[in-house]
């Protein structure tokens, strides 16, 4: 039985706040490198982020490495850090493996934020939430990535 997480994700990784990379308060040289997301097949889900502030991330959702026939997306673009939060700048996304999935890409959403919660050489845990007008913080996941 194939299992997905839902693709919001996806979109929060995509989209953050604005800021410049010399606001950053975390430790650029633990950032840069491949992280692959827990929970999930590391062959399918990675995010590389590279030192030149280019980013490439591939997605499935699959828990299982041998699941038949997998929809693949892959995001590239540039990303900043300002403070603790991480912002993709999305040059493009593709299919890269049409699999069997009815899967479906929406557009990003300008106002989710993704938080680095937590930033160590082996971990990297981002918060992704949106700011109501009413000021309430409402959560839209947790990514955990190890390398």
């Amino acid at each position: 039985m194939k299992m997905k997480r839902v693709p919001l994700l996806l979109l929060s990784l995509i989209v953050l706040s604005c800021g410049s990379d010399d606001d950053a308060s975390v430790d650029l040289n633990l950032l840069y490198g491949q992280w692959y997301d827990v929970g999930l097949c590391n062959d399918l889900n990675t995010l590389i982020l590279n030192s030149n502030k280019d980013y490439v991330s591939r997605y499935s959702g699959y828990l299982d490495c041998d699941a038949p026939e997998p929809d693949i997306y892959q995001v590239e673009g540039t990303f900043q850090v300002n403070g603790n939060f991480i912002k993709y700048n999305q040059e493009s996304i593709d299919l890269i493996i049409d699999g069997t999935d009815l899967s479906t890409v929406e557009f990003p959403n300008p106002n989710v934020k993704n938080e680095i919660i937590e930033l160590t050489e082996t971990s990297l845990v981002v918060q992704a939430y949106v700011k109501r007008e009413s000021g309430v913080k409402e959560i839209l996941g947790t990514r955990t990535y190890e390398r």
